[in-house]
C-alpha cells in the first residue's frame, strides 16, 4: 500500500463514498511488483544454489548431487507460495499446509540425505508426536502447563486454560468418561502476590475456591460445561508452587514439584506454554521434560527479548535470547512460535503457525454498529504514542482528531489519559514530584478519547472500527476478536499481524497517511460478513487442529535429528542446566541473573523438605 495523497488535496472533512471505492483507492500500492508467482516459481527454479542450500551440503558424495536431485529440487519450488513482503519485493515461503519449519531452514547441516527424502512414509508424524485420537489408538493423556492462572485475564492463562478444554473436548469420544487432560497452574503461595495479581479478595482464597472460579468461567463464560465438570470427564487442575516476580510482573514456580509431581506411566504429551519462561529460574531436577514425555510441545508466547531491551538494559536482551534458546532445546521436541515476531530459538524444532482461537462468544456478529475504539492494557507498549502520532496525522489532513474510546486499565493510565488530553484537563495526583512523562502532555488541543475503564470485549459490540497501533505483540488476541464480530479492525504491516490478512475487514497500513486513507474508508463503509470458513478459522476448533498439525514431526526430520545428533547435544544442554542450577551455586547463578524472589530455589526445596520431615 502506498501513501500518495487524493490529487483534490487534503481532505477537509469524511469523503462520501465516491471518493474512495476500496480501502486502497487513489494509493500506489507499494507492494504492487511486476513479478508474478510463475517467475518467482522460474527464479527459484533457476537459482539452483539456494535450491541446493535447503537440501545438499556441497562436496558430500552421500548427499544429493544427481538427476534425482534436481527433481527434488524442482519439487521444492513447487512447494514454495509467493507473496509481496513488507518491502514490496515478493518472496517464496513454505506452503502452510504442512508446518515442516526444520525442512526449509537454510542451514546446510539440516538438509537431507538420499534416503531420508525417499522415505517412503517420510511425511507421516512419528508416533510419539501423532496426537490425533482414532478408535484404533485410543486418545492421548494431554498435560498444557502454564505460567498464569484465572483470575488474572492474561493471554498465558486464558489460553491454555482454553487449549486445555479443547483437547478435552476432542478426546471426549475416545476417552469413555475418562479424564485425559491435566491444566497444571501456578499457585501464588503468598497471600501479598494472590492479591498484587488477582485482587483484594483473592488474599485469603484457597486453591480449591481458586479451581472452583475457573471451572465456573469455563462453563460459563467459555460455553464449555463438560470440559468444567470433572465427574463427566472434563479437564483436571494441578496447581505447583509460585512466587510473583514484582519487577518482571510474571509468576515463576519454585522448587522441581511440576516433573516430579506427575506420575511416571501419566506422563504422555505435555504442553509448555512459555517454555522458556517456565525453565529459567526453575530448579532443575532429575526429572526433565524432554525424557519424562512422549512428546513435549512449546508454545511460544511472548518477545522476551524486546520487552527486556525496552525495560531492561539493551546488553541483557542477548543473554534473555541465549538463555531461552537453551531451554527451548533442552525440554521441547517441538516448538510453535505464534508469529514470526518471536527469536529463531531452534530452526530444526520450530514452526510458526496461530495455535489460538476465540470464544464462540464473540462469533457473533452485531449489525448497525459505530464508534472507534481500542481495548488492552493500558502501557505505552500497547503503541499509544503511535497512536496518538497517527490522530496528529488525521487532523493535518482532515482538520480534526479522530473521537474514539480507549477501554481498560494499566499502571501508566494517568500519563497515557495526559498524554491523549493534556495537562491542564486532568488534576494533578495528590503528593509531590508531579513531573511530565511524555511531550505529549503539553499538548494545546485534547485528543477526543473517552477513557472508560476496564470491560470485557464481548461487551464491546456496537463499535464499528478497532484501532490497535501496537508492534510489541506476539498475536493479538483483542484483534483475532474484533474481527469475529464483524468490526474493521486497523493494524499495522507487521509480523504480529500476517494471521489476520486473509480477512477482509482488516486494513493494514504501512504510513500514518495509509492509516488516514483506511481509516476514512472505514468510516464510510460497512465491514463484509465473514463466510463461514473465515469464522471457523477464529473458532478453538480450528486452531487445536493447526496445533495437532504443527506439533507433529514427520519421520523425516526425525530420522535427519537423529543423524546429525541434535536429539544427543540437546540432552547435553539439560544436563548441564541440572548441574549449574543444583547446590547453592545454582542459587546464587539465578540471583545473578535477576531471579530476585525466586532465586533462592535450592533453599526453597531444602527448607520444604525438612518441614515435611518434622510434620512426619
Amino acid at each position: 500500500m502506498g501513501n500518495t495523497e487524493s490529487s483534490s488535496g487534503p481532505y477537509s472533512g469524511v469523503p462520501d463514498d465516491s471518493s474512495l471505492s476500496s480501502p486502497t483507492a487513489g494509493l500506489v500500492s507499494e507492494t504492487e511488483s511486476s513479478v508474478s508467482s510463475e517467475d518467482c516459481y522460474q527464479d527459484v527454479q533457476e537459482e539452483t544454489l539456494m535450491c541446493s542450500s535447503l537440501f545438499t551440503r556441497k562436496n558430500d558424495p552421500l548427499l544429493l548431487h544427481s538427476p534425482q536431485g534436481k527433481s527434488t529440487m524442482k519439487r521444492s519450488a513447487s512447494s514454495l507460495s509467493c507473496y509481496p513482503s513488507s518491502a514490496g519485493v515478493n518472496e517464496c515461503s513454505p506452503k502452510s499446509v504442512m508446518p515442516r519449519a526444520s525442512s526449509w531452514t537454510s542451514f546446510d547441516e539440516y538438509s537431507y540425505t538420499l534416503e531420508e527424502l525417499n522415505m517412503h512414509d517420510g511425511d507421516l508424524p512419528t508416533v510419539e508426536s501423532d496426537l490425533r485420537p482414532s478408535q484404533e489408538t485410543g486418545c492421548r493423556n494431554f498435560w498444557v502447563v502454564t505460567t498464569a492462572s484465572l483470575p488474572w485475564m492474561t493471554g498465558t492463562a486464558v489460553n491454555p486454560l482454553l487449549r486445555a478444554a479443547h483437547l478435552s473436548k476432542m478426546n471426549r469420544e475416545y476417552a469413555h468418561g475418562v479424564s485425559t487432560v491435566t491444566l497444571v497452574i501456578p499457585w501464588l503461595e503468598s497471600p501479598q502476590d494472590r492479591v498484587q495479581i488477582y485482587g483484594d479478595a483473592w488474599g485469603k482464597k484457597t486453591r480449591e475456591e481458586q479451581d472452583a472460579y475457573i471451572r465456573t468461567w469455563l462453563a460459563e463464560r467459555a460455553g464449555l460445561p463438560l470440559e468444567a465438570d470433572l465427574s463427566q470427564g472434563g479437564i483436571q487442575i494441578q496447581f505447583y508452587p509460585a512466587r510473583l516476580h514484582s519487577g518482571m510482573n510474571s509468576i515463576f514456580p519454585m522448587g522441581d514439584s511440576i516433573c516430579s509431581s506427575i506420575p511416571a506411566e501419566k506422563a504422555d504429551v505435555c504442553f509448555l506454554e512459555e517454555p522458556e519462561h517456565l525453565n529459567w529460574y526453575r530448579a532443575p531436577g532429575k526429572d526433565w521434560w524432554s525424557s519424562k514425555f512422549n512428546h513435549v510441545v512449546g508454545i511460544g508466547h511472548t518477545n522476551y527479548k524486546a520487552y527486556v531491551r525496552e525495560h531492561f538494559l539493551l546488553v541483557g536482551a542477548p543473554i534473555v535470547g541465549t538463555i531461552s534458546s537453551l531451554m527451548v532445546r533442552a525440554y521441547c521436541h517441538k516448538l510453535i512460535k505464534l508469529s514470526g515476531v518471536l527469536q529463531t530459538y531452534a530452526p530444526e524444532k520450530e514452526v510458526v503457525m496461530n495455535v489460538h482461537g476465540i470464544r464462540s462468544e464473540f462469533l457473533k456478529e452485531t449489525p448497525g454498529k459505530q464508534g472507534i475504539y481500542f481495548i488492552g492494557k493500558l502501557l505505552w507498549a500497547k503503541g499509544f504514542d503511535k497512536l496518538i502520532d497517527l490522530q496528529t496525522q488525521y487532523r493535518k489532513e482532515t482538520g480534526e482528531y479522530f473521537e474514539m474510546d480507549v477501554i481498560g486499565s494499566g499502571p501508566e493510565e494517568l500519563e497515557i489519559q495526559r498524554a491523549f488530553q493534556g495537562r491542564s484537563i486532568l488534576e494533578k495526583p495528590s503528593g509531590g514530584g508531579d513531573f511530565p512523562k511524555s511531550r505529549y502532555e503539553f499538548r494545546k488541543h485534547a485528543i477526543p478519547a473517552t477513557f472508560a475503564g476496564r470491560r470485557d470485549h464481548a461487551e464491546c459490540r456496537l463499535y464499528k472500527i478497532f484501532v490497535n497501533a501496537s508492534i510489541t505483540e506476539v498475536l493479538c488476541t483483542t484483534t483475532a476478536e474484533a474481527i469475529a464480530m464483524g468490526k474493521f479492525v486497523i493494524v499495522p504491516a507487521h509480523p504480529s499481524n500476517d494471521f489476520f490478512v486473509q480477512f477482509p475487514n482488516c486494513l493494514q497500513y504501512s504510513s500514518k497517511k495509509e492509516f488516514v486513507t483506511l481509516l476514512r474508508y472505514a468510516l464510510t463503509h460497512d465491514p463484509e460478513p465473514l463466510t463461514p470458513e473465515l469464522k471457523h478459522l477464529l473458532t478453538w476448533e480450528a486452531a487445536t487442529e493447526r496445533c495437532l498439525e504443527a506439533a507433529a514431526i514427520s519421520r523425516r526430520d526425525a530420522a535427519r535429528l537423529e543423524r546429525i545428533g541434535k536429539t544427543k547435544s540437546d540432552h547435553y544442554i539439560a544436563k548441564m542446566h541440572y548441574e549449574l542450577g543444583k547446590g547453592k551455586k545454582g542459587d546464587v547463578i539465578r540471583k545473578f541473573l535477576g531471579g530476585g524472589p525466586v532465586s533462592d530455589q535450592v533453599h526453597y526445596e531444602t527448607t520444604l523438605k525438612s518441614v515435611s520431615t518434622e510434620r512426619s
